[in-house]
């Protein structure tokens, strides 16, 4: 029963990635011949007998052309059941529409989610989403985010289909970004987050946030990753 709590808690952190916030995509992708590299580690911050785990997982995007990228998430999760392979995520995503001076884009996308282990009782599932975003043109003003998102596949009575994306990016330093954001559905995806981002080279960042749950205080977490770009 934990693990499977566990389970549904923190499989939705991948969006700390260049072409997303925490829990949404964003309108962005990686260039052309580019690799984003990650590693990202979760925490429900109490003992394993009370529900605590954490959750350590990789992320990987390559920019196939200009306008698409293609993505591979992985995660495994500890708990009081121990260490456990939890899950795949490939996904895709396609800019549909940019115009830097305007500073709006639109991009559609759509993510798999693949269980590794038969012991959680839950099937593969998919989602698919578009998000738009406006970029203002003062440097120290916010980039706003917004969009919506259906899942396929989804035979858990009670969980909810679909969900508005809604997020923000506000640099507040030279290389220190506030990132905030919400996915609003009723299921394993329901989350609002906040936290920073820190550019430590042109290449290198680290992010951290704190994850509050939409359906109660046990889903939340503590998150940090590090990525690079090739």
């Amino acid at each position: 029963m934990l693990a499977a709590v566990m389970f549904a808690a923190l499989l939705f952190h991948p969006a700390s990635a260049q072409s997303s916030l925490f829990n949404i995509p964003t309108s962005d992708v990686v260039g052309r011949n580019q690799i984003y590299l990650e590693a990202d580690f979760d925490a429900h911050l109490d003992l394993y007998e009370k529900g605590g785990w954490q959750s350590y997982g990789f992320l990987g995007v390559y920019g196939t052309s200009n306008k698409t990228e293609v993505g591979l998430n992985g995660y495994f999760g500890r708990s009081a059941d121990g260490l456990v392979p939890l899950e795949l995520q490939p996904n895709f995503k396609f800019q549909a529409y940019n115009n830097e001076s305007k500073g709006v884009a639109v991009a559609l996308g759509t993510v798999a989610y693949i269980p590794l282990t038969k012991r959680f009782a839950r099937d593969a599932t998919a989602s698919v989403y578009a998000v738009a975003s406006k970029k203002f043109k003062n440097r120290w003003t916010p980039k706003l985010t917004g969009g919506a998102y259906q899942l396929i596949g989804v035979k858990e009575d009670g969980s909810g289909k679909r969900g508005f994306l809604i997020g923000i990016e506000q640099p507040v330093f030279e290389r220190v970004t506030f990132v905030a954001d919400w996915n609003t559905g009723k299921n394993r995806f329901g989350y609002a987050a906040a936290g920073v981002g820190l550019a430590l080279t042109k290449r290198s960042y680290l992010w951290s946030a704190y994850y509050f749950g939409n359906q109660g205080r046990t889903n939340n977490s503590l998150g940090i990753y590090y990525g690079y770009s090739f």
